[in-house]
């Protein structure tokens, strides 16, 4: 079966969010995310 590698984007609720979908899709689990974004509202140019 080939292996899928899902990515969720969330303002707030994330974590609860990735664990809720990762206990719908069997053989799935929350990963670390490889970077931290900052909240668009403190990103500045």
């Amino acid at each position: 079966m080939a292996k899928n590698t899902i990515c969720l984007w969330f303002d707030k609720d994330a974590e609860a969010a990735a664990r809720f979908y990762s206990e719908i899709f069997p053989d799935s689990a929350v990963g670390t995310p490889p970077v931290t974004i900052p909240p668009a509202s403190k990103v500045t140019c």
